[in-house]
């Protein structure tokens, strides 16, 4: 058995761009393309503390944020009263600028004037999601209204005074297909109309309505255009007003890309890993010394442990409260038992919960203590709350007393309300402990909307709060009150962020008390039985935070024609292409496992470890064909070396239960030979298919070599 020159021709390019350049770090960049361009990737948020919005109330983080990280791009969110306002240094790193104001500020409008000039001077797209903040009146110092239509000048439109809600005397001109009544269409009537002049030829208009008691009233209430773009309030979404659910009017993908000119360049995607769906669990500890009413005179804990930790070969981030278990709380040598015998399985990652499971963490908001009934899940007599006993302790508690020295206790899961002040992430991240919870997604029949899905995460300050990948049982049964069942629907939302967009990772996210009926169990059982049939590449939750801590961290530059440079990307090994036609130059490309074309894009998979990869793309419809080299096209687990020689290639796999991998570039329908430890059905033959691509299933951690 020998497979030709297409292969064997490979073998010392293939290791020199894989071992050499990594190992020393250094990456060649062709002379004539010049010092490497950087992409600037964040995006500035404006909001008005004023008018009751913050940087966690405004509708770009609650409904759009999700949207810009789809697109590599990063949010920071700014209160307009703070000043003074970013510097023209400290602005480069923003592509563009979003206002989120739903009414006018009142103060610092020369200041904020003045500085939105220089914006549009320097070039950078404008997005008034909204309202501007500021409008023409005779009330206004010359000064104002000087600085007004020198913005109306260079955004290439103005306000005008004529304005209306007389519904019946309004009609819509044009609604464009693709960008507007996305998931929702308009009701018959317009509900507002403004004048608005708009005075760029090359303007995209999704939304025209006009007056039919006047002439030439035909006004754009949403456009696109080179300056960037605006959507009038009352035309973005809709909203029960009594349930608060909102859906788009506005297609939130289409406008965005093109207000703020995304660039098709590659960009960090922590949904996938080895162009398979990222799939991690995470249970909250609540509930784990609950009686079931499954098992005779057995806890919830019992109960998961038996049923789903032991049943599932699925890595699971389990918690506990502290205060709960340890015997100076709530707690006894049980409950000690119960936690030790769970962070024993070779499955489970330990985590802390909290101490005494706090249903609001800012302490010192008197407001937060009149939503609440009492601060604390786990009410420990004589305790007052202290961030440190929550975080520190418990997480030290957990390591010392409930794990093993080699799993000492890295994720806390925030509790109740799920907002942590900036220093409860400090103290997280001071110790290097990764923090997630918060979020919530769901996106199903009831929640039928893109605005129900949560972004990656949430800035506090200067930290990070990492979200979960969907909501937990609690929110689908009612808070618990039933039906117990509830926690099942979560499937469409995890197929709904997968599919036409992979929004989101698989997470499996729950507490222990879905132990204590049998529909609840039965449900949960389902979503994992489900789960498991998908291609996924399971993680524990510590991975999948470092993989978005590598999305916040990831810098691309441009370094020539097709030619980008990535680097910092840390755990986030998986970089997409979104532009239709691009295909990844293996050949030339460095620190690239391979990759995947796929309906939502092509996913790249950069070899783990590094710090700096290149990729070359090539325009299939240039008519040159692209060529080709043994590669990683899909794998269900991380891939930490894949190694070509002449006769012979070689993979180390780390995965969980039956994983399986698929390498491109091969000789079609070819006989290889497959062995190696990491075989869990033993040697064999296997042939590859018509495009080249051989399929290894039935595989476990270890290593593969395929030999011909």
């Amino acid at each position: 058995m020998r497979l030709n020159r297409r292969i064997s021709r490979y073998r010392r390019p293939l290791i020199w761009l894989i071992g050499v350049f990594a190992s020393i770090g250094a990456l060649p960049i062709s002379a004539e393309s010049g010092a490497p361009e950087p992409v600037p990737r964040k995006v500035l948020v404006l909001f008005d503390s004023q008018n009751d919005q913050s940087a966690r109330a405004n509708i770009i983080f609650e409904n759009a944020q999700v949207v810009l990280n789809h697109f590599g791009l990063l949010t920071e969110y700014r209160d307009i009263q703070i000043r003074p306002l970013p510097d023209d240094s400290e602005m480069t790193e923003y592509t563009g600028v979003i206002t989120a104001f739903f009414a006018n500020i009142e103060d610092c409008r020369e200041e904020y004037l003045t500085w939105l000039i220089r914006q549009i001077r320097a070039a950078r797209k404008i997005v008034i999601l909204g309202k501007l903040g500021v409008r023409l009146d005779s009330k206004h110092p010359d000064r104002i209204n000087r600085l007004i239509r020198e913005v109306y000048k260079g955004l290439k439109f103005e306000f005008q005074d004529d304005f209306t809600i007389r519904q019946p005397i309004l009609r819509y001109v044009r609604k464009d297909p693709d960008g507007v009544e996305f998931e929702r269409p308009y009701p018959r009537f317009p509900g507002i109309y403004e004048k608005i002049a708009l005075a760029d030829p090359s303007a995209r208009v999704y939304l025209s309505i006009q007056r039919t008691d006047a002439g030439d009233s035909t006004s754009p209430m949403i456009f696109t255009h080179s300056a960037g773009g605006y959507a009038h309030e009352n035309y973005i979404y809709w909203q029960d007003p009594a349930t608060f659910r909102r859906q788009w009017y506005l297609n939130p993908f289409l406008f965005f890309r093109e207000a703020l000119a995304v660039p098709s360049v590659p960009v960090p995607d922590p949904t996938t890993l080895n162009g398979m769906r990222v799939a991690f669990s995470h249970i909250d500890g609540d509930g784990f010394s609950g009686p079931s009413r499954i098992g005779k005179d057995q806890r919830c804990a019992e109960v998961i442990r038996d049923r789903i930790l032991k049943a599932y070969l699925f890595p699971v981030t389990v918690s506990v409260i502290v205060g709960e278990i340890a015997p100076g709380g709530l707690g006894n040598p049980d409950l000690v038992k119960a936690a030790r015998d769970i962070f024993a399985l070779p499955n489970v990652e330990p985590a802390s919960h909290s101490y005494s499971h706090p249903f609001y963490w800012n302490s010192g908001d008197p407001r937060e203590a009149e939503r609440y009934d009492h601060q604390y899940g786990i009410p420990i007599p004589g305790y007052i709350y202290d961030s440190r006993m929550e975080i520190d302790f418990s997480m030290e508690f957990v390591s010392t007393y409930l794990s093993s020295p080699q799993k000492p206790c890295r994720v806390f899961l925030w509790s109740g309300n799920c907002i942590p002040t900036e220093e409860d992430i400090s103290r997280c991240d001071a110790k290097n402990y990764l923090n997630m919870n918060g979020g919530d997604t769901m996106i199903d029949g009831f929640y039928n909307s893109y605005t129900s899905v949560a972004p990656y995460y949430r800035k506090v300050g200067s930290r990070t709060q990492i979200f979960t990948g969907q909501a937990n049982e609690n929110i689908l049964t009612n808070l618990w009150s039933g039906p117990y069942y509830g926690y099942r629907s979560i499937i469409t939302t995890m197929e709904r962020t997968d599919a036409p967009m992979r929004l989101s990772p698989i997470d499996i996210y729950y507490h222990f008390y879905s132990g204590e009926y049998p529909s609840s169990l039965k449900a949960l059982q389902e979503v994992y039985e489900w789960v498991l049939q998908q291609d996924i590449a399971p993680v524990f939750t510590s991975r999948y935070i470092e993989m978005v801590h590598g999305f916040l961290t990831a810098k691309i530059f441009r370094a020539g024609p097709m030619t980008y440079i990535v680097r910092d990307y840390g755990s986030c090994l998986t970089f997409r292409m979104d532009e239709e036609g691009s295909r990844l130059d293996l050949t030339r490309s460095v620190n690239v496992l391979g990759c995947l074309q796929d309906p939502r894009g092509l996913y790249i998979s950069l070899v783990p470890g590094r710090n700096e990869a290149i990729l070359v793309f090539q325009d299939a419809s240039a008519g040159k064909g692209v060529e080709s080299r043994p590669a990683i096209r899909r794998a269900s687990g991380r891939v930490s070396r894949f190694m070509v020689w002449e006769n012979k290639i070689a993979i180390d796999f780390t995965g969980w239960g039956k994983g399986k991998i698929e390498v491109d570039g091969l000789l079609p329908h070819a006989l290889y030979a497959i062995s190696g430890d990491g075989l869990d059905g033993g040697s064999g033959l296997r042939r590859a298919g018509p495009g080249g691509i051989l399929m290894i299933d039935c595989i476990r951690s270890g290593t593969i070599e395929i030999s011909w």
